[in-house]
């Protein structure tokens, strides 16, 4: 059974006007009841203690000082003001207040003191001269009686000059002139001057007239008298016609300065020893008139003049208390502009330098309402309300936070409940701004007064309540704030209240009258404390508990409110109600974040006529459109405007792509729905059709489908619901005005500001509309349930997903959105077409691969297949990719290579029927057997590389070695049996392939390293062996000059000219064989360098003139032994090793010599002609015979000597010109001629 809170708290039935508020004045003449209902703060007595040093400063010093007292509206300033009086006063109750005690014993000295406090209420007053020295004079009037009348008057001027005219003129003389006065004077009779004279109207009806006593007498009467008034008007419509603006305006002041002093000697005249003036609403009363420029800058410069007199006589200090609710400068400053507002703002800093500060804070509400608005109505109450307060401290961690706001802790909700304090910090904020008479305990006691009769035991006040008691107070004092307020009220009736109203499907007035069903009256009524809550955020954004409001944040905020089957889920709800009313009202905007923040914007435009102006974009063409874009962007799909679009997915570790059409589905033809590449195709159905068609028509369309199986599935859509429709084309017009310069078009009829206002609001509800939109669209497609209103038509979960590959199923997808739930459906697909996929913790990526082939490569080829991986990275990456594909497995350490492909290949080499070579081809088919795996090439790739290399296989493409890679395997790539040589042949024939061919070996013994070696030794052998053949050629034409056929470098070159020719030759099974078996006649080295240079060798023979040999052979005189010598060096070069004598080094040697000794002859010795050297070495046929050299007689000298083997007509050109040139040059020369010309055809 509930227990209402009435019951537990004095809840009156109403709040009357003067309720919490005090006037000064009243406060200190009804002390007893003031002093009963004040609260002590600490804060409050430190405030206390800070006033009386203050004064008793000013007092010590005998000089005026003014404070501000700084506090919130319903802080209590009044209040303060009044007890601050009876300390004064010595009053014994408030003086025995114990929370005061301290600041009482600190103010012996006051004791002493008489004060005389005057109250002033400045809310009405025309300036300061009249507000502060009339309500000074006032207030003494009622204390002192008998006093005389403080000389502020100008009148009082007057009366002494009308005195002085009575003396000079005589009685008789001044009273008749006196007398002839206008009637009816009043307190301005000197106004009707046009009026009749009557005989004696007025006070002389009754009297006769004025005379000395009458006269005397209005002089006494305090300024306000009727008398008096009359006295005035008739001196001035008779003597002194100058002070004509006197009797028009009633009583008048000296300056303020003046007066402020005048008032010190009147105040010390009575026996004061200083004045307190508290000066209350004196900022208010400013801010009230901040419109009227010069009023604010006139009076507001007046205040300095409390504290710095320009007259310098005052004989008792005047001390002023001025309570201020703002700073003057944020409430006035927006009014006052150019030289007026620096004036203004400098004569600010100026005061403020002078006035001491007494601040009330706001933290003393709590305590100060737990005593005045929430004061139990018994023990056993107070002990109900706080087992209550205990179980709402059990509420969720965010939603107390949120409740508590920073600045508040346990102890202050405990003295709020069942307000908490964000509400609290939120009312200060609001009454602040917006209210002049109602205090923020006033408005406390009005929200319990309107929860009386259902607000329950444990249940706390929702802020949203808020808004109601503030909508119904006073107008704010900032006009800038007045028009804000306004706007707001308007779009909370215009806007949010009517279309709540529509969707609760009752009013706000039939909730007061008592007519609305209750569970519509209580959603109506919990709606709008949301867009409540939200109005109050935009009217005073700077309050901590209204920033950034979640829907989190607003469910806390008004805790209680709403309910969700589920508990916790309270927020979700509320964001659901938010996004569909964001749809509705521009001004209501729901970010779009992972947490959105909610916000309203408060604005007098109208965005209707705007939209109105572009409703002919809205057709069928353009919704389609939009429903596309919006689909695709929740997909990532990257909309080109095409028919079809390819998607990149990746599932377990492995890039995939899917093919998705958006189509209507009731029309595609077969073609057009089967798929096109072999990779699943996704057909996306529009969620709308023709007025009379329905999904089922889209069902029935598939039903006829002949098309045969295909990797095609069609997802299927409910039918967008009319409202969802009319959010559509909202939406489509919105985004349509939006585009580039377009909103300007549309709304020529705005002035700037308002456009600016309004396109902020298109913003605002074309992407409240997109989020709304998307969550229809999620309904449509069954990627979530609600809001069951967003659709009509609905399909069952097996009809909506339709596939046409027949062995297929599909399940509804899960997701949290749009992306998610295609994600889950596409991972179906594929895990229907390739179930045996492995599940790859990590994406495949090429690099990857690239970088674990050779650790996999180099544990194959380890003994026990097994190798230490040292590196941490590489062992995550192995064992993220070689686990899942039964490759391997990566210990902690150890990379073991296991056998399942090895016995998966044979097993399925044995049931393959296919005869032929196993190609790359068919290997891949056999990795989807029997079961598809659906690997990337590049998996496929590893995979058959590695069982290769475990099975001695080697890669052939056409004939040829392949070099395959992790990326590079073509599928008619033949994957052969390669039969291991024995070890120590595959080390010799490394040895020898290197030695002999420059051919690098790979390490270990591998099909695959068997088979590159073989193609390198293949090639290189085909190589080289064309000169090696051409080299024993020329060494058999050079026999008769010593190359005998049985020696060194002879048999070197046979011996490389035949291992060449085996190796080449040679079957590749058995290359390794011959190449470790070949016959070496002399050494491997001297066959590696005949090899290695033949063809440089035949180079060398070929450019050797042999003639100088053949001429040495010849020689018959002293330098025979010499040239036998230098043959017998040729003989022997020519016998030797490359490697034990360069033949090129060597010849060119001994062509010097040679040169040298022929050079040299004692006599020029004819030489007859002589085969080419070209002859010599290229040409089978024998030589002719060698003319003997005549012998040179002693004084001959060969000067020079050449020969050229093969010249054509532009080299013996050449040739001729520098023999004539070296003739023309030494005449003494004789030129010996021979010459042979050769027809080139006739050669052999």
């Amino acid at each position: 059974m509930t227990t209402p809170i009435r019951d537990l708290i004095s809840i009156p039935e109403r709040v009357h006007q003067g309720d919490f508020v005090l006037k000064l004045s009243d406060g200190v003449a009804h002390a007893d009841q003031t002093l009963r209902d004040y609260v002590v703060t600490p804060q409050l007595a430190d405030a206390f203690a800070n006033a009386l040093g203050f004064i008793q400063q000013s007092v010590a010093s005998n000089s005026s000082k003014a404070a501000y007292l700084h506090g919130s509206f319903g802080s209590g300033k009044s209040h303060f003001m009044a007890v601050l009086n009876l300390l004064l006063a010595g009053h014994a109750q408030a003086r025995a207040m114990p929370e005061l005690a301290s600041a009482v014993a600190q103010s012996d000295w006051a004791r002493s003191k008489r004060f005389l406090m005057v109250p002033y209420h400045m809310i009405g007053s025309t300036d300061m001269e009249s507000a502060i020295l009339g309500g000074y004079a006032e207030h003494v009037r009622r204390l002192h009686p008998s006093a005389p009348v403080p000389g502020f008057y100008l009148a009082d001027d007057l009366f002494n000059d009308a005195r002085s005219m009575r003396l000079r003129l005589g009685d008789e003389d001044f009273f008749a002139k006196l007398n002839e006065a206008p009637t009816s004077q009043g307190g301005g009779g000197a106004n009707k001057a046009d009026s009749e004279p009557d005989s004696g109207g007025g006070w002389g009806d009754m009297d006769g007239g004025w005379d000395a006593i009458s006269f005397e007498a209005a002089m006494l009467e305090p300024p306000a008298g009727e008398e008096r008034g009359r006295l005035v008007g008739a001196l001035i419509s008779q003597f002194f016609t100058a002070f004509q603006a006197l009797a028009g305006s009633g009583e008048a002041f000296v300056p303020l300065d003046a007066g402020l002093a005048i008032m010190s000697r009147h105040a010390r005249d009575l026996g004061y020893d200083a004045v307190i003036l508290f000066l209350d609403e004196m900022v208010l009363w400013l801010a009230s008139r901040a419109g009227d420029v010069a009023f604010v800058s006139q009076e507001g410069t007046k205040l300095v003049k409390l504290v710095e007199a320009t007259h310098a006589d005052r004989p008792i200090p005047l001390i002023s208390f001025v309570a201020r609710q703002r700073d003057l400068r944020d409430l006035v400053g927006e009014h006052l502009t150019g030289a007026t507002g620096v004036q203004f703002s400098d004569v600010l800093k100026f005061w403020e330098a002078r006035f001491h500060k007494i601040t009330l804070e706001d933290r003393n509400l709590p305590a100060i309402a737990e005593k005045r608005v929430l004061r139990p109505v018994s023990d056993d109450a107070r002990r109900t309300l706080a087992n209550a307060f205990d179980d709402v401290l059990r509420l969720r961690r965010d939603v107390l936070d949120t409740l508590l706001t920073t600045e508040a802790d346990r102890d202050m909700f405990r003295q709020v409940y069942p307000f908490s304090p964000a509400l609290v910090q939120a009312l200060i904020a609001v009454s602040a701004a917006l209210q002049r008479e109602r205090t923020a305990l006033k408005l406390m006691m009005q929200l319990l007064v309107d929860r009386r009769a259902d607000l329950e035991l444990g249940q706390l006040i929702p802020v949203g309540d808020l808004w109601d008691v503030i909508a119904e107070g006073d107008e704010p004092f900032s006009e800038a704030m007045r028009m804000h307020f306004e706007n707001a009220k308007r779009l909370y009736q215009q806007r949010l209240l009517p279309m709540l109203e529509s969707k609760a499907g009752t009013t706000w007035e039939a909730i007061r009258l008592g007519q609305a069903e209750p569970a519509r009256a209580k959603a109506l009524r919990n709606d709008a404390r949301l867009l409540k809550t939200l109005l109050l955020a935009a009217l005073v954004p700077e309050v901590e508990a209204l920033r950034a409001l979640t829907a989190a944040r607003l469910t806390a905020l008004n805790h209680g409110t709403f309910r969700t089957p589920i508990p916790g889920q309270e927020a979700q709800h509320v964001l659901r109600k938010l996004r569909d009313w964001a749809g509705e009202v521009g001004e209501l905007k729901v970010s779009d974040d992972a947490n959105p923040v909610v916000s309203i914007q408060i604005t007098g435009v109208d965005l209707e006529p705007v939209l109105k102006a572009a409703e002919v974009v809205d057709n069928p063409g353009n919704r389609r459109k939009t429903v596309r874009e919006l689909l695709f962007d929740q997909l990532g799909i990257e909309d080109k405007g095409t028919m079809f679009h390819h998607v990149d997915h990746q599932w377990r570790g492995t890039r995939r792509e899917v093919e998705v059409v958006y189509e209507n589905v009731r029309g595609m033809a077969d073609e057009r729905l089967r798929d096109r590449t072999g990779a699943w195709t996704v057909v996306l159905d529009l969620p709308f059709d023709e007025p009379h068609r329905s999904p089922t028509d889209h069902l029935a369309w598939l039903g006829n489908y002949r098309g045969g199986a295909t990797h095609t599935l069609v997802w299927l859509t409910a039918f967008l619901s009319a409202r969802s429709e009319a959010d559509l084309k909202r939406y489509v017009v919105l985004d349509h005005i939006l585009q580039g310069d377009r909103f300007e078009t549309y709304s020529t009829h705005l002035n700037y500001v308002d456009r600016v206002q309004a396109k902020a609001l298109a913003k605002n509800q074309r992407d409240s509309l997109r989020i709304k939109l998307i969550g229809h669209l999620e309904v449509a497609y069954r990627v979530r349930e609600e809001p069951r209103d967003a659709i009509t038509h609905e399909l069952s979960a097996e009809q909506q997903f339709h596939s046409l590959d027949p062995t297929l199923a599909p399940r509804p997808p899960v997701g949290v959105n749009f992306k998610t739930a295609f994600e889950d459906l596409l991972n179906q697909l594929f895990t229907h077409r390739y179930p045996a996929h492995p599940h790859f913790e990590e994406n495949i990526r090429l690099p990857t691969l690239r970088k674990i082939w050779p650790e996999i490569k180099a544990a194959i080829e380890a003994p026990e297949r097994r190798i230490v991986v040292t590196d941490a990275a590489t062992r995550k990456l192995l064992r993220s990719i070689v686990n899942p594909l039964q490759l391997g497995k990566m210990g902690e350490t150890p990379l073991q290579i296991e056998t399942h492909w090895q016995s998966h290949f044979s097993q399925q080499a044995a049931r393959d029927a296919e005869a032929g070579p196993v190609t790359v081809a068919r290997v891949r088919r056999w990795i989807d057997q029997p079961r598809a795996m659906g690997l990337p090439h590049e998996l496929q790739n590893l995979i058959i590389l590695a069982w290769a290399l475990m099975t001695n296989r080697r890669l052939v493409q056409n004939g040829g070695p392949y070099e395959a890679d992790v990326d590079r395997l073509a599928d008619d790539v033949e994957l052969r049996e390669q039969a291991l040589p024995h070890p120590e042949d595959w080390a010799l024939a490394g040895r020898r392939a290197g030695s002999l061919l420059g051919v690098v070996t790979p390490q270990g013994l591998s099909a695959g390293n068997v088979g590159k070696l073989v193609a390198d030794v293949k090639r290189a052998a085909r190589e080289k062996q064309g000169p090696a053949a051409e080299l024993v050629q020329a060494l058999q034409r050079l026999e008769r000059l010593g190359a005998a056929q049985d020696s060194a470098r002879w048999r070197t070159a046979r011996a490389a000219k035949s291992a060449l020719s085996a190796l080449t030759a040679a079957d590749e099974a058995e290359l390794v064989l011959t190449l470790a078996q070949l016959e070496v006649q002399t050494s491997e080295t001297a066959m590696a360098k005949s090899i290695a240079l033949s063809q440089a060798m035949i180079d060398t023979l070929a450019n050797t003139r042999w003639a100088l040999f053949e001429g040495l052979g010849r020689l018959t005189d002293q330098r025979a032994s010499r040239a036998s010598a230098v043959l017998s060096e040729l003989a022997t070069l020519l016998q030797a090793d490359e490697y034990v004598a360069g033949l090129k080094a060597g010849l060119q040697g001994l062509e010097q010599v040679a040169t040298d000794l022929l050079t040299h002859a004692p006599a020029p010795t004819p030489v007859a002609s002589t085969p080419s050297t070209s002859q010599l070495i290229h040409q089978p046929q024998p030589q002719p015979p060698v003319a003997e050299l005549p012998v040179a007689a002693q004084q001959d000298v060969v000067v020079d000597e050449r020969q050229a083997v093969v010249m054509n007509a532009q080299a013996a050109t050449v040739a001729l010109s520098q023999l004539q040139e070296q003739l023309s040059r030494d005449p003494a020369l004789e030129l010996t001629v021979s010459w042979r010309l050769v027809r080139p055809g006739t050669r052999t």
